[in-house]
């Protein structure tokens, strides 16, 4: 079984959209191996935007049951990968358990890499494909800000932001799956 964790800010948006695209890729293709979570760095109390819902209609997403979760250390530690939408979520994964490092990235980040370095070859564990990809990264490289690797939150702009949200999630989760699990 894989642990798949996505982190965003209050789980609101972004990466309850990512593990849905990534569980309807998996549920398409049969896969029944991983298991798929997602959770904010901050948490949140806030019900689901309703720009987000109206947006997902599009992609046939539908959150309106999702109940926003902060992430604890465990769920870091028990997560085989761990993909946030920005760097600062990548920071605090590692903060809260530092041997995560090598199996956390940003979702726009492990794709790059992912497309650069070849995806995952039929005998290649996940823990394996990881450290191909992990190889050469800083932990320097995760200060600050970055339009390279982090994805905009949506909250509090216009419905096209929700809906170019969805695009790029949903379609960098697709690219994720096919260098994982194709």
């Amino acid at each position: 079984m894989v642990d798949v964790l996505f982190l965003c800010t209050g789980n609101l948006c972004r990466s309850p959209s990512a593990a849905w695209f990534l569980c309807d890729q998996l549920a398409k293709s049969g896969t029944q191996d991983v298991r798929v979570a997602s959770a904010g760095t901050l948490g949140s109390t806030l019900d689901i935007p309703e720009p987000l819902l109206r947006a997902g209609k599009a992609f046939g997403l539908d959150l309106s049951n999702h109940q926003p979760r902060k992430f604890d250390p465990d769920a870091v530690r028990g997560a085989d990968l761990i993909v946030g939408m920005a760097r600062e979520h990548v920071r605090e994964a590692i903060l809260a358990d530092p041997p995560s490092f090598v199996r956390t990235y940003t979702l726009r980040e492990i794709v790059r890499r992912g497309v650069e370095r070849g995806p995952r070859g039929p005998q290649e564990s996940l823990g394996q494909w990881l450290e191909r990809l992990h190889a050469g990264r800083r932990h320097i490289d995760l200060i600050g800000d970055s339009p390279d690797d982090d994805i905009p939150d949506p909250m509090g702009g216009s419905p096209e932001d929700f809906a170019s949200m969805l695009g790029e999630v949903g379609s960098k989760t697709r690219q994720l799956y096919g260098l994982i699990w194709r």
